[in-house]
């Protein structure tokens, strides 16, 4: 249950969203607190990644339209098992972790304190701007078979997104969403249990839909919102069609495999036919992409032939043109 402070930042959020300016004594007057205490929420919003603009003599506004999510519209329009809507979280993962798994329980977050990519790479969530969830996943399939999940998240993120009218994004295996080389989101996948009583899989994805400059900051590749590529779009109806497209696939992918989505992959593979290099330990393989295998291995075409390269072990980069 979220706590009165978080409540009080929610009630201020939804203020600004109706547009224009508001006093600090406007805002304190609705929330019936001080103004100084209004103050206070507003510098934790800024800090939290909200761009909101201050003008003296005018009051608060946001520095672009902001929606907060519906756990009551989320329950309507998806088939969940459970739905966990949080306004702040460490890491929308971590919460699915332990006692907190079910499958198809999807926790959601307005902001991350501790999210995380691949590799352990810090993942920049400001608050209300972008979309941080993680979906629980209880599968039979041996780990062996499970190498082209985080290849069908991304899919599933694409198929999504055209639907709402989003055309052009690709996928650079094993987990990044990309749009003409800039980063659009995310993919976290982590397996725990065993076969005995299957794995725990939990999908963890972050987005980009409209993140201010400032709380980007510290990102240090080129990164792109769903807001230049469709302005206005709805982070409800991205989220929504999203997962929508996950749970469709993932039913294929226990079904029939990777094989069921080869071909669906040549159409968004990023790396097909691009030099790149594989980065393990202090081992640098150079060669060009040549697509994955039926088990969602990346394929590298090298002087000596076809070389298999399996997520978790390597970093890939791409090379520039000779």
């Amino acid at each position: 249950m979220a706590s009165q402070k978080e409540q009080q930042l929610v009630e201020i959020i939804q203020i600004l969203s109706q547009g224009g300016f508001y006093s600090g004594q406007a805002i304190a007057d609705k929330l019936d607190v001080t103004r100084a205490y209004v103050w206070k929420l507003i510098q934790q919003l800024q800090d939290l990644g909200l761009g909101i603009e201050s003008v003296t003599g005018r009051g608060y506004c946001l520095e672009y339209p902001v929606e907060l999510l519906s756990s009551d519209e989320l329950d309507k329009t998806l088939k969940l098992q459970q739905l966990d809507l949080r306004l702040m979280t460490d890491s929308t993962n971590e919460a699915l972790k332990g006692e907190g798994f079910a499958h198809n329980k999807l926790v959601v977050a307005e902001y991350q304190s501790a999210g995380r990519g691949r590799r352990g790479r810090k993942w920049v969530s400001p608050i209300a701007s972008n979309l941080y969830w993680s979906l629980g996943w209880k599968t039979q399939l041996p780990v062996q078979q499970l190498g082209g999940l985080s290849l069908v998240v991304g899919l599933s993120i694409v198929s999504a997104l055209e639907k709402l009218g989003v055309t052009g994004v690709e996928v650079k295996w094993p987990n990044d969403v990309r749009y003409q080389g800039r980063k659009l989101g995310g993919i976290l996948v982590e397996l725990s249990g065993d076969m005995v009583g299957g794995l725990n899989v939990i999908i963890g994805v972050g987005l980009n839909v409209h993140m201010a400059n400032g709380a980007a900051s510290s990102i240090e590749q080129e990164w792109i919102n769903l807001q230049e590529l469709k302005p206005n779009i709805s982070r409800q109806d991205v989220l929504t069609a999203v997962i929508q497209e996950l749970q469709k696939s993932l039913e294929q992918f226990a079904e029939h495999g990777f094989d069921a989505f080869t071909e669906q992959w040549s159409r968004v593979d990023e790396c097909f036919n691009k030099k790149v290099a594989i980065i393990q330990n202090d081992d640098v393989v150079n060669g060009i992409g040549a697509g994955v295998d039926s088990n969602g291995a990346f394929l590298l075409q090298t002087g000596k032939g076809i070389k298999p390269i399996y997520a978790g072990e390597v970093s890939l980069r791409f090379r520039d043109e000779d």
